[in-house]
């Protein structure tokens, strides 16, 4: 009688930990969001009597800090330790809920949330995650940064109802606050301080979770020494025509993903939906635009991101033109979802597109300087749509403004093709890793 012995069971790749880590640390980072913001202006306004415009001030300067900031933490996250970064951005999203919690006057307010989203959110649910994930998976990376995008949209939706439930027992909207910054220090100091690594190869693994033992193993090895060895620095990068084109077309997507949602409400509104399906429709925006993010990852690693990036914006350039055909209250709806999935998946496979043309090296200061430019064209979406309506007297320019400029970055990304490295770049960072 003849015996066999089991094979010995694979253990769970360390990467997924960290991944989830991540994940849990970007959902509790949802509070930084300006839906939710928008959750608390009334009962904020309510209780102190600041004005609507000066809360709104507090989401407008932490945004345009958000942005600026990202390159110089992407900056810190190529050089520094990761856990340290995150475990120190979580203690600072901490104090600054606090801060908030505890704001005397309206400016407080603004220095508190400024903190929050300006630095904390690029530490804890931007940049320095997308880095760590980058380090970790490769094969696998488009669906680890769909993840990652997944987190913060997703914290905004669950948290938002939270705090309507916080508020609703008696402890007010600084209670809010207070709850969720405890919640923080509980929950994610210590995994962040105990599971979070730069890369696998300080632990004695591969990307990926690849078995060094074996052909796939050694490729896995060829595969990570080859990405290394022709990875850009942040100067040859920017100095490419396509990451021109990139930030360009980043920009252009982005006034319509940013704007159309925004004015969503008011639109239906003018065409006698009740408030509620405007409502409805923004949150279904928020939620799809949310998995969307880990859809398009995943179809990343078995389609050219670059193609994914421009069906997305075609997708958008139809939906913006369509808008004026949406009368119905189920169609309403389902337009918010659409639009979800075009204009808030784009984000996840366009920084699958930077590391996938540009390598790790630089990766956290390349993608904070694509993070300044994402939020840019979010910025200024609603603000120039709301100038179009206002001067034509009609929501038909702001959609065809739109379609115009999701076609623009869709003819510019196509144009956008994967950059070669300049030899004598490869020489130079061969001998020096070499010499090293």
């Amino acid at each position: 009688m003849t015996t066999t012995t089991p094979k010995p069971r694979r253990r769970i790749f360390y990467g997924w930990y960290i991944l989830g880590v991540i994940l849990l640390t970007g959902l509790f980072a949802g509070p930084t969001s300006q839906v939710f913001v928008g959750v608390l202006v009334r009962p904020i306004g309510e209780d102190t009597g600041w004005s609507a415009t000066s809360i709104a001030a507090a989401v407008t300067i932490g945004g345009i800090l958000s942005g600026v900031g990202a390159p110089l933490v992407g900056l810190l996250a190529d050089r520094y330790s990761p856990r340290v970064l995150m475990t120190f951005g979580v203690v600072l999203m901490a104090a600054s809920f606090f801060l908030i919690a505890a704001a005397p006057s309206v400016w407080v307010l603004v220095l508190g949330y400024t903190i929050a989203r300006g630095i904390a959110q690029n530490l804890i649910a931007g940049v320095v995650p997308r880095v760590i994930v980058v380090n970790w998976f490769r094969r696998m990376r488009g669906r680890a940064i769909g993840l990652v995008g997944t987190a913060h949209p997703v914290g905004t939706f669950v948290l938002g109802p939270a705090a309507l439930l916080i508020m609703s027992a008696g402890f007010g909207w600084r209670g809010v606050w207070v709850i969720l910054g405890i919640a923080i220090i509980v929950f994610l100091v210590l995994p962040n301080a105990l599971f979070i690594r730069r890369t696998p190869e300080e632990m004695g693994l591969l990307p990926d979770g690849d078995d060094a033992e074996g052909e796939s193993g050694q490729a896995a090895i060829e595969a990570s020494a080859r990405e290394a060895r022709e990875s850009w620095t942040f100067r040859e990068a920017v100095r490419t025509p396509s990451f021109v084109l990139i930030i360009i077309s980043i920009v252009l997507t982005n006034y319509g993903g940013g704007g159309l949602p925004f004015h969503m409400p008011q639109y239906y509104a003018d065409q006698g939906l009740r408030e509620a399906i405007g409502f409805a429709a923004v949150s279904m925006f928020a939620i799809s635009g949310a998995f969307a993010n880990t859809l398009w990852g995943f179809l990343a690693e078995r389609i050219s991101e670059r193609l994914l990036g421009i069906f997305t914006m075609l997708m958008g350039a139809a939906l913006a033109l369509g808008f004026q055909f949406v009368s119905h209250p189920a169609a309403a709806v389902g337009y918010g979802v659409l639009l979800g999935v075009a204009a808030r998946g784009e984000g996840s496979i366009l920084m699958i597109l930077v590391a996938n043309y540009y390598g790790i090296r630089s990766y956290g200061v390349i993608s904070g300087l694509v993070q300044t430019a994402l939020l840019g064209g979010l910025a200024l979406g609603p603000f120039i749509m709301s100038v179009i309506r206002e001067s034509t007297g009609s929501y038909h320019s702001v959609f065809y403004s739109a379609a115009v400029t999701f076609t623009i970055a869709a003819v510019l990304l196509g144009l956008a093709v994967k950059p070669k490295r300049p030899q004598h770049a490869s020489t130079t960072a061969t001998s020096t890793a070499g010499g090293a």
